[in-house]
C-alpha cells in the first residue's frame, strides 16, 4: 500500500464543500476543514456541515478563521499542495441512508400555550403517562390531541422514536384529520423503517391539503423509500408545478432515471430480499446465485451482530454506465447502499468471490442503518462493513502506525461524515483508519459491544457518548489506544 507513503500530504488535506458563508478549522496536524459554522464550547469545538453538528477537541485545533479556506496550502516538505477536498456538488450526495424526511418546526417553548401544556404533561424532564391519561379522561379531543402530539415531539427530539410513534397514534385517534399530526406520525414511521406506512399517512395528509408543497415533497420521499418510484415521481412533479425547487428537481430527475431502468427490469424475491434485474443481462442462474449468496450473508451478519432488520432489502443490478448515471457516486465507489443495494455487475455471468465481498459489505450497511436508525458515524459504519467482508488492516498497519506516530491521522470526528466527499486517495486513508479502529474495538470489546454501541446511537446518543458508555473511551482516548494497537 504505497499510497499511504507517496500520497500522504494530499491525502491529509481535507475540506468541506465551498459555502457562501463559512468558517475554516485549521487542525494542528495540517488538516483544514471548511464548515458552515464553528464555535467553542467548553473544551471542544462544535462545527456544522450542512445541518449536522460535529464535535472535535479544542486541543486538536490550531485556529479558526472566517472564510472558505485557502485554495492551496503549504505543507512542510511538500511545497504547495492543490486542494483535493470535498467533491459534493449541488444536490444530494450519495449516503448509506434512505431519504430522511425532514422534521417540521416543533411547538415553541416560548409560546404560552405550549409551555403550559409541557409543564402539565411532564414530571421533571420526563413525560408523565399518568398526566397524559388524566387529560384524555377529560374527553376534550383537541386538548388530548395536543397533549399527545407534544409528548410525541418531545420524544422525537430525544431520539425515542418508538415512544413518539405511540403518542402520535393516540393524538390521531383524538383528531384523525389533522395534516400536521399525520406528517409527524409519518416521519416517526419512516424513522422506524416503516416506509409504506409513512407514505400512507402522507397520502391521507395530502388528500386533506392537496396543494401543500411541503407535504407533496415528503410524500415523494416516503414513496421513494417504499420502492414506489413511479408514485414518488408523480408527487414530486406536482410539487414542482406548484413551487419549483432545486433539491426536488434533483430527486425527480434521479428517480426518473431509475424508473427507466426499473421498467426494463424483472423482479425476483427471496425471504429477505427483492432483486431488480434486467433479464437480457442477468441469467436466471445468476439471479438465483445472487439471492442465495445474499441470504447466506444475511444469516451470517445477523448471527454476528445479534440483530436482523425487520424490512425486506431491495437490491438493484446495473450496468456500469447506469450505476454512475443514477447514483452519481464517486469514481472509486464499487457499489452503493443508499437504502437500496445498488450493484454494477458489468458482464458478470456467475458469482465470484469479489462480488460476494461487495454484497456482504453493502449488506452490512443495511443492518447498521436499521440498527442505528441511520445515525451511525461513517467510520464505524465503514469499519464494520469491511470487517464483515473479511478485510484486515494488517497490510497497511505499518503505514497507519506512522501516521499516528507523526500525529497526522485523520481525527475520528472528521470521519463521522460521508466519505463520498473525499478524493480516491483520501477515501483510502479514511477507510483504512476506520477498519483499524473497528478492528481494535472488536478485538478488545467484541462485536456484541459494538452492536450495542450502534443501537445506542440509534436511540439518539451521540457517537462519542455511546463509545464512552461501551468502552470508557472518548475519541481522543480511542485514538491513543489505536496508535498503541497499530504500533504493536
Amino acid at each position: 500500500m504505497s499510497w499511504l507513503k507517496s500520497q500522504l500530504a494530499p491525502c491529509l488535506l481535507l475540506a468541506a464543500a465551498t459555502l457562501a458563508s463559512a468558517d475554516t478549522l485549521y487542525l494542528k496536524n495540517g488538516i483544514y476543514i471548511v464548515v458552515k459554522k464553528a464555535e467553542e464550547k467548553d473544551a471542544n469545538i462544535e462545527y456544522w456541515v450542512g445541518s449536522t453538528k460535529y464535535t472535535i477537541a479544542k486541543s486538536a485545533v490550531d485556529r479558526i478563521e472566517a472564510g472558505n479556506g485557502p485554495s492551496k496550502l503549504p505543507i512542510s516538505g511538500s511545497g504547495m499542495v492543490q486542494d483535493l477536498t470535498r467533491r459534493e456538488t449541488a444536490g444530494l450526495a450519495p449516503t448509506h441512508e434512505k431519504l430522511a424526511l425532514p422534521t417540521p418546526e416543533a411547538p415553541k417553548h416560548t409560546e404560552e400555550y405550549w409551555s403550559a401544556l409541557r409543564s402539565r404533561i411532564t414530571t421533571g424532564d420526563n413525560i408523565d403517562n399518568m398526566r397524559l391519561a388524566e387529560i384524555e379522561r377529560e374527553n376534550d379531543s383537541r386538548a388530548t390531541a395536543n397533549a399527545f402530539f407534544l409528548a410525541g415531539v418531545m420524544q422525537m427530539q430525544r431520539g425515542q422514536v418508538d415512544q413518539a410513534n405511540g403518542h402520535f397514534e393516540r393524538a390521531i385517534q383524538a383528531t384523525p384529520d389533522q395534516p400536521n399530526l399525520l406528517q409527524w406520525h409519518a416521519i416517526a414511521l419512516a424513522s422506524l423503517g416503516r416506509y409504506a406506512d409513512a407514505a400512507y399517512e402522507l397520502e391521507r395528509a395530502t388528500s386533506l391539503t392537496p396543494d401543500s408543497v411541503d407535504l407533496l415533497r415528503l410524500l415523494g420521499m416516503a414513496r421513494y423509500d417504499a420502492d414506489r418510484t413511479a408514485d414518488a415521481i408523480e408527487a414530486w412533479k406536482k410539487a414542482q408545478e406548484l413551487s419549483p425547487d432545486t433539491k426536488t428537481e434533483h430527486l425527480l430527475r434521479k428517480a426518473e432515471r431509475e424508473l427507466r431502468v426499473e421498467e426494463r427490469s424483472g423482479k425476483k424475491e427471496s425471504r429477505h430480499f427483492t432483486l431488480h434485474y434486467q433479464g437480457d443481462r442477468t441469467s436466471p442462474r445468476l439471479q438465483s446465485e445472487l439471492l442465495a449468496s445474499l441470504e447466506t450473508e444475511h444469516q451470517d451478519i445477523s448471527r454476528q451482530l445479534g440483530y436482523e432488520p425487520s424490512t425486506n432489502i431491495i437490491v438493484i443490478l446495473y450496468t456500469q454506465k447506469e450505476f454512475v448515471d443514477i447514483t452519481e457516486a464517486p469514481s472509486w465507489a464499487g457499489a452503493l447502499n443508499d437504502g437500496k443495494l445498488r450493484i454494477p455487475i458489468g458482464g458478470l455471468s456467475s458469482m465470484n468471490l469479489e462480488v460476494e465481498r461487495v454484497l456482504k459489505h453493502e449488506l452490512t450497511h443495511s443492518f447498521v442503518a436499521s440498527l442505528g436508525s441511520g445515525r451511525c458515524p461513517t467510520w464505524l459504519n465503514e469499519g464494520l462493513a469491511q470487517i464483515m467482508e473479511g478485510r484486515s488492516s494488517s497490510g497497511v498497519r505499518y503505514e497507519l502506525s506512522q501516521l499516528f506516530h507523526d500525529r497526522k491521522e485523520v481525527p475520528l470526528p472528521v470521519l463521522e461524515g460521508s466519505f463520498t466527499r473525499f478524493s480516491s486517495l483520501q477515501a483510502e486513508v479514511a477507510y483504512a483508519e476506520s477498519l483499524a479502529a473497528v478492528e481494535y474495538l472488536r478485538d478488545r470489546y467484541g462485536l456484541g459491544e459494538i452492536s450495542r454501541m450502534v443501537e445506542s446511537i440509534g436511540t439518539g446518543e451521540s457517537s462519542e457518548q455511546a463509545l464512552r458508555n461501551s468502552t470508557g473511551l472518548d475519541y481522543s482516548g480511542l485514538e491513543r489506544r489505536l496508535a498503541e494497537y497499530l504500533a504493536r
